[in-house]
This record gives structure tokens, sequence and C-alpha cells, in this order.
């Protein structure tokens, strides 16, 4: 019987060994199946593709993601016609100021020019507003809960979400953003005696306490004001408001 047991404990290191190899390659398959499945993801959906709800959870995106989409999704405009020569002079400063692709650039200002006329608010004011809340940073989130481009805090602006479809993620969508930040930025110019006084007062719903906010936005009007070619300096009038446009 003893000269049995250097065979079994052969036996079992055999068995071992080829255990630890089959692991090993298990998981060195499973890794390469991971990265393949991420790959086509990305290459079917955009970024999108590889959200864990659509990989796992959710149906896929219906379809392919084009590069204006993969950074800032779901730019769905209502008019297709080319921007006119002040629009795409605008479009052309905040692709280059802010480092966004030109298709995404075109697309922002075609759907803040529309919800901006819609709600009677100056398009360029709405930019001036997002490049400072956000810097075009569409996912952009503070301490405080304000998101997306105009950095909208759900809390204030409950009524407002529960028009919209999604109302847990169209902070995120740059398109309902927009149009709950200018409804927003709207109320507070139609109740204030300045609009120095009411981009203050949309500054603090934001939670920003920087005293300097206000400069940093009407500075900024001015830019592209000058960039579409109205009048620089002086004063203008934004939305039936008055304001005094600081020097740069």
């Amino acid at each position: 019987m003893g000269r049995l047991f250097p065979g079994v404990s052969s036996f079992a290191r055999y068995l071992l060994t080829f255990a630890l190899d089959f692991a090993h390659g298990a998981l060195m398959m499973s890794g390469v199946l991971v990265v393949v499945f991420g790959v086509y993801q990305a290459a079917s959906y955009g970024l999108q593709g590889l959200n864990p709800r659509t990989m796992f959870g959710g149906a896929a995106p219906s379809h392919k993601r084009t590069p204006a989409e993969d950074v800032v999704p779901i730019l769905h405009t209502r008019s297709e016609a080319p921007l006119d020569s002040s629009q795409a002079r605008v479009a052309t400063t905040i692709s280059r100021r802010y480092r966004l692709s030109p298709l995404v650039a075109d697309e922002l200002v075609r759907v803040v020019d529309q919800e901006g006329r819609t709600d009677g608010v100056d398009p360029l004011l709405i930019l001036s507003v997002i490049s400072v809340e956000s810097g075009f940073n569409p996912f952009a989130e503070s301490a405080l809960g304000a998101q997306g481009l105009m950095q909208v805090v759900p809390r204030y602006n409950s009524e407002r979400l529960a028009l919209s479809d999604n109302a847990m993620e169209s902070l995120f969508d740059p398109v309902s953003n927009i149009r709950i930040g200018t409804q927003s930025l709207k109320s507070f110019i139609a109740s204030s005696a300045s609009l120095e006084t009411a981009l203050q007062r949309y500054g603090s719903s934001t939670g920003v306490t920087d005293v300097g906010f206000v400069t940093r936005v009407l500075q900024e009007h001015e830019r592209l004001r000058q960039a579409a070619g109205q009048p620089a300096g002086g004063r203008g009038t934004v939305a039936g408001a008055s304001v005094r446009v600081p020097n740069s």
C-alpha cells in the first residue's frame, strides 16, 4: 500500500496543475471576450454602448451614433437649415475657445437659437451662461447637485422636470437641459429690475457664490456679440432687460 502513495500524490498534483491551467486559460479567454464585446458596443453605438444599463439591462440604441452625439448626446434639432453667417461665426468661436467639435458647436447653436426664440431670451446670453456654468460639458455636476450644460438644480425645477419624458436623466440631455435652463433664466429676467440682478439670481440658484459670475457671463456675451457682428461695447438690450457690458 505504501508504494501506492507516491502515485496518488503525483496524480493529485497533475489534477491540481490541470485545474490551475484551465482556470488561467478561462480567465484569459473571458478577458478577451470582454474586450471584444466592449469594442463592438463602442463601434456600434458609441460611448452609450458602454453604459452598463445598455449592455446588460436595457435595449440597445436603435441607431449608430455620430461623432457629435458621442460628445453631446441626443442633439436632435427641429430644423436642419444651415447656420446663417452670424450663427456660423458664433459656432466657430465656441468651437475654438472651448475645444468642441465643429459639428457639436453647430448643433448647440441651433438648439440654443430655437429655445431662445421660443422663450424670448437672447441665444447669445444662453450660450454665455453655458460657457460660465459648465464650459459646455453636458455631464457637469456640482457638489450641490446642479447638472448639465446650464447647471440646473432638480429640486428648483421639479415642475419643469415633470413635463420631461425621463426626468431622472433629462438634465444630462443637452436639449432638455437648455430648454429647462432657458425657462428658468427667463423667469429670473422677467422678475428682476436688471439683467445683472437676474444673472446673479440665476447663478445663486445653481450654487454659484462667486461675485464675479455676472461679470464673466456679460464679458462672454460681449465676445459672442462681436463674433456675431453685433455692435460692441456700451449698453445692450437682452430680452427686455437693459444691461451695461463691462470691458473685457
